[in-house]
């Protein structure tokens, strides 16, 4: 069994963000990242469906420590070689163990327990960078007389050998996944034929845009704050803006409910403009042997379906929890700062916003957690056990992959600003480390 002072499990960019900071704050800190894949990336090594690319921009996704230099919008084999990039810039990928799956983690005795299945390893600390969402299992809708169709259907978040050339296909779903492809199918296909159970906020974005992630910032969160305060006013807005918007497929939830879909350079918008592109606002009724048969009563004919449906909520990556030998239930934890759990010592976890970049938030917490340990340092404490506060609350963001999830989620409780980016900021970066949320001992 091997020991380390800091566990951190998944190599993606919450993995290199820890890594990064610890490094910077404790040189002598030892630590080991924990990789279920064969190379790091986390989503970006995962992703491979056709137009795969970022849904935000790249200056505030970009590390601070290693600025983007690409395009505002980065594609996706683009984001893989800068996260690859930035580990090898800050010498990371030598505490990085490949193929490895984290199985269980324990806490008994001041310690952790990390059973894998390769190593073991005890640690006083674990950071979980798995992201909030299940890549394992994605959201996949299942249909009536599934069992008749003789097509092919394919998952985006397990693309496989999936072939689109010359074939007749169709895409299930309205976010920024299918958004995103769109352009890249129908490059490809014979004809493609969009179902979408309801329609969804789409805005261009200029690939030419020079900015900074200054002004990048401002920008997100006043057109959130905006959207918020004057809902109706800026609905009407966003409506007056693109033509692609009439009658009939006006989204029936509030501009920022869900994150907009970004189409870049008008390529989702050209590309329904396309005689090979057809949509249909409508909910699936059942499978027919050469295609799908609509709630409207239409039968779309397609060879391969693609299901860009999303995915499942999921947090500390679905791993088992155990305290002192008694399995932890999330759903009976409150969230400490969207960064700690209540009853669980010495565990951190990272999850995003619902306005910005995942990066950001990364970054910030992974400051927090530096301070958190210089503190007990300081102080020499061994653990940090958030309390348990507050009561169930209501997502702050009504994202279907959230909604499907709630029962696997903590009790949302101390000042978790997920929707404020700058307040946030400057709340972990001042605001007392002992703050009497959290038990030191």
């Amino acid at each position: 069994m091997d020991k380390v002072d800091v566990v951190i499990i998944g190599s993606g960019i919450a993995g290199i963000s820890s890594a990064y900071y610890l490094q910077k704050n404790f040189p002598d800190l030892t630590y080991k990242v924990i990789e279920a894949r064969s190379d790091l990336g986390g989503t970006w090594d995962q992703m491979v469906f056709p137009g795969v690319r970022s849904d935000t921009d790249m200056y505030t996704y970009g590390f601070t420590f290693n600025p983007w230099e690409g395009s505002i919008i980065g594609q996706g084999k683009d984001i893989k070689n800068y996260l690859n990039d930035s580990a090898q810039k800050f010498n990371m990928r030598e505490h990085i163990l490949f193929d490895t799956k984290v199985t269980s983690m324990s806490w008994n005795d001041n310690q952790w327990t990390t059973k894998t299945t390769r190593n073991d390893f005890i640690s006083q600390y674990i950071i979980c960078c798995t992201g909030s969402r299940d890549y394992k299992y994605p959201n996949f809708p299942k249909f009536k007389d599934e069992n008749k169709y003789q097509g092919e259907i394919v998952h985006t978040q397990d693309w496989g050998n999936a072939e689109i050339k010359d074939k007749n296909v169709a895409i299930i779903g309205s976010g920024c996944t299918a958004v995103t492809m769109t352009p890249a199918v129908v490059k490809e296909a014979k004809k493609v034929t969009l179902i979408q159970r309801s329609p969804a906020w789409i805005v261009n974005v200029d690939g030419d845009e020079k900015s900074t992630r200054t002004y990048k910032t401002y920008e997100t969160l006043i057109d959130y704050f905006h959207s918020r305060i004057f809902k109706k006013s800026y609905k009407k807005k966003v409506l007056a803006k693109y033509p692609y918007y009439n009658d009939t497929n006006v989204p029936s939830y509030d501009f920022w409910d869900q994150r907009p879909a970004c189409s870049l350079n008008n390529d989702y918008f050209d590309s329904v403009k396309s005689e090979k592109v057809s949509l249909e606002l409508s909910e699936v009724e059942n499978w027919e042997a050469n295609g799908i048969k609509l709630k409207n009563g239409n039968i779309v004919n397609c060879d391969l379906t693609i299901m860009a449906t999303g995915l499942n909520a999921q947090l500390l990556g679905g791993i088992d929890v155990f305290v002192n030998k008694k399995k932890v239930n999330l759903n009976d934890t409150s969230w400490y700062r969207g960064m700690m759990f209540s009853g669980i010592p010495n565990l951190f976890a990272h999850t995003g916003y619902i306005n910005f970049s995942w990066t950001a938030r990364c970054e910030i917490v992974s400051e927090r957690i530096c301070r958190t340990v210089k503190y007990m340092q300081k102080k020499q404490f061994a653990t940090c056990t958030p309390k348990y506060v507050g009561k169930t609350s209501k997502p702050a963001i009504e994202a279907n992959y959230v909604l499907r999830s709630m029962d696997k989620f903590p009790n949302r409780s101390y000042k978790f600003y997920n929707s404020n980016y700058l307040l946030e900021y400057l709340i972990f970066k001042w605001t007392r480390i002992n703050d009497g949320a959290v038990d030191f001992v």
